[in-house]
């Protein structure tokens, strides 16, 4: 399949359902760190931004596995089934923990097992 018509099918409705379900939970990561920032009055546009780029190279690497899944079905004949919901699901469980995060930021009551979960992660920031 040529890359160009691959690209315009993916933008045409081809998107598989974890792909939708990443954006969706990149936008309330988005609306909910605005929102946990605004609360603890610790606004900073470098700090919004930082999270944007991230989100953007995100889905970047999504397209880029989508190009890679292309290539090697084109290689053997086979479909690359699962390469993009794999880098998919990854970045979605990222979002969902970053938004239990600004949940907590924000004062909001969390259960204590997963504050636990969230402290065993570490810092946001050493997690990239």
């Amino acid at each position: 399949m040529h890359i160009g018509g691959a690209a315009g099918a993916m933008l045409l409705g081809t998107i598989p359902a974890l792909v939708w379900i990443l954006i969706g939970l990149q936008a309330m990561d988005l609306l909910t760190g605005m929102l946990s920032a605004g609360i603890s009055g610790e606004m900073a546009s470098r700090v919004a931004w930082r999270g944007i780029g991230k989100k953007v190279m995100a889905l970047l690497l999504l397209v880029s596995a989508g190009l890679i899944g292309i290539a090697l079905e084109g290689l053997t004949g086979f479909p690359a089934v699962g390469l993009v919901q794999a880098v998919a699901g990854f970045y979605a469980a990222h979002e969902g923990v970053s938004i239990l995060e600004n949940a907590v930021r924000a004062g909001l009551p969390v259960p204590e097992v997963l504050r636990g979960a969230l402290a065993r992660l570490g810092p946001e920031d050493a997690r990239g």
